[in-house]
């Protein structure tokens, strides 16, 4: 028994000075500073231009902090000039057949009415938590990572396949960034280039676990009911709590990049904060389509539109608790919307993505090996592996 004892201790000692560190944590005070001074008032061209421009410059500086290959895309429309930023992370197999590019993106701009601590500083915060965290590590990788910030996400009049929606940064960005960049960097893959495709945040810290806080609209029960008869019954059991990120992905297209999200949220704690899995089928009818349109409302539709794999996360922005009063809304506000449910919720969602990310990208670190030996390379999921192998081998005695 005193062996037994001394082993679990020693494990233990072990875990803290060597597993924590290869284990995603974000940095609560980080988020919060960011909400705080750069996604707390209006990011608007014609109401709060100064602000909006001191948030642009804040994400593209920060990534440059990071270590990221930066630049601006500007794009114009009805004659106003808007910028997404762009941060590159570079793998082993950056401009080869192999490289199976990852993205993330977040608007960061806003309706005129707002100050978009919801929608959207909180996906832009995630984003750049995410940044923060991979360029942190003592890592590598294999394949390529793509950050991006977009702009004028926020358009209420554009239009894709007769359906009203914004997102004309993310539809501009892959016409006149994304395609010439493949082409320019990858030309041997023109035409078979395969991504493993892009995570696109927008609204994710609503998190309100009081019943009946969660709303399925009622003129299109019926359709979700039909689409996603698990995630209605789980909400319907769960008294319609809001207290769970919502994933939306096409099931044909998608899964490889959703069903790799859902098993890193599984494993990141807090088993309050919930998850929810909205896969679309293929070939779905129009008028179905038109009944979940609020599934449909954001940088993601573009993405799709190219036949590029993309998920969507969010919290259900004007479905769910405080939200149902504030999306589009003066009230959200940090007043509002800043606590510590919140954050965690937040901090979760931005850990998870992180390790989603360094998953598909196949992070490795450099280890040092005995004199002679050179260096090996280990890669952190692998020592992942071995820290849960630790934890369960140090609970069993």
């Amino acid at each position: 028994m005193a062996i037994a004892v001394r082993l679990r201790w020693c494990l233990q000692i072990f875990m803290l000075e060597a597993c924590v560190v290869l284990t995603h944590a974000a940095n609560l005070d980080y988020l919060r500073s960011t909400l705080t001074n750069y996604f707390s008032d209006t990011r608007h061209h014609a109401v709060k231009p100064e602000y909006k421009q001191r948030t642009a410059t804040f994400i593209h500086d920060e990534f440059i902090r990071f270590g990221l290959e930066t630049t601006y895309h500007n794009f114009v429309f009805d004659g106003v000039e808007y910028a997404n930023i762009i941060g590159v992370l570079k793998g082993d197999n950056f401009g080869t057949y192999d490289d199976q590019i990852i993205g993330v993106g977040a608007h960061y701009d806003t309706v005129n009415v707002t100050k978009g601590v919801d929608d959207n500083g909180s996906g832009s915060a995630a984003l750049l938590e995410v940044a923060r965290q991979m360029t942190s590590l003592e890592s590598k990788r294999k394949h390529t990572v793509i950050f991006t910030a977009f702009d004028r996400e926020e358009y209420e009049y554009a239009t894709f396949d007769g359906r009203f929606y914004g997102a004309l940064g993310s539809k501009y960005l892959i016409s006149q960034w994304l395609l010439p960049w493949i082409q320019k960097n990858y030309p041997q893959t023109v035409g078979t280039f395969s991504p493993y495709g892009i995570i696109v945040l927008d609204t994710l810290m609503d998190y309100n676990n009081s019943a009946r806080s969660q709303i399925i609209p009622p003129d299109s029960l019926q359709e979700f009911q039909q689409l996603f008869p698990g995630v209605v019954k789980n909400l319907q059991s769960d008294n319609l709590q809001g207290d769970f990120l919502a994933t939306i992905f096409r099931t044909q297209s998608d899964s490889r990049l959703a069903n790799e999200f859902h098993q890193q949220w599984g494993k990141m704690g807090r088993a309050d904060y919930e998850i929810e899995m909205f896969g679309l089928a293929p070939n779905l009818p129009d008028d179905v389509l038109n009944k979940v349109a609020d599934l449909n409302r954001s940088d993601h539709i573009n993405f799709w539109a190219k036949n590029i794999p993309a998920i969507f996360l969010s919290d259900s922005a004007n479905l769910r608790g405080k939200m149902q009063d504030c999306y589009h809304h003066t009230c959200d506000s940090l007043e509002v919307m800043l606590n510590d449910d919140n954050l965690n919720f937040l901090a979760k969602t931005s850990d998870t993505i992180a390790a989603t990310v360094d998953k598909l990208s196949q992070s490795y670190a450099a280890v040092s090996g005995a004199p002679g030996v050179g260096k090996t390379v280990l890669t952190l999921m692998t020592a992942s592996s071995i820290c849960v192998f630790l934890i369960q081998t140090a609970s069993r005695l």
